[in-house]
């Protein structure tokens, strides 16, 4: 298993795991539409939620499909799984993309170092590896408009 944020969906435990650089380029300007999360979105907002987050999860759980996400996903969880994949892959809710700079090489696996905390100073608010969503959505995120 890839690690990742463990979030609740459909009445299991999920762990969300960050998408792959290759991931990440391929879905970039599918991830620049999406505005918001909410009862006000689209249909091809809502295709490129459910494309988001089956990408991530195929990574621990390859037999996942698009058509098994948007059974999963639902208006209570959809803004903190879509949060889990994006802080996950270095993007940051807000606008801004958290990939300028990169940081300085560590010795630690990722799970180290995101229970040291040093991931959630860096985007307030988020869950890092390990913790697991069990709260109603936040407010809707506004994605990266790299």
């Amino acid at each position: 298993m890839i690690p990742g944020v463990v979030v609740a969906m459909g009445g299991e435990d999920w762990i969300v795991p960050p998408l792959t650089l290759g991931q990440l380029r391929r879905l970039m300007p599918k991830v620049r539409q999406l505005t918001e999360i909410g009862a006000s979105m689209g249909e091809a907002q809502i295709a490129v939620l459910i494309d988001i987050v089956a990408a991530a999860l195929q990574r621990n759980y390859p037999e996942t499909t698009p058509e098994k996400v948007e059974n999963l996903l639902d208006l209570g969880n959809a803004s903190v799984v879509l949060n889990a994949v994006l802080t996950g892959s270095g993007l940051k809710p807000g606008g801004a993309a958290a990939m300028g700079e990169a940081p300085a090489p560590e010795t630690t696996s990722g799970a180290d170092r995101a229970s040291s905390g040093s991931f959630s100073e860096k985007i307030p608010g988020t869950l890092t590896a390990g913790q697991k969503s069990m709260g109603c959505s936040p407010p809707p995120v506004d994605i990266a408009t790299r």
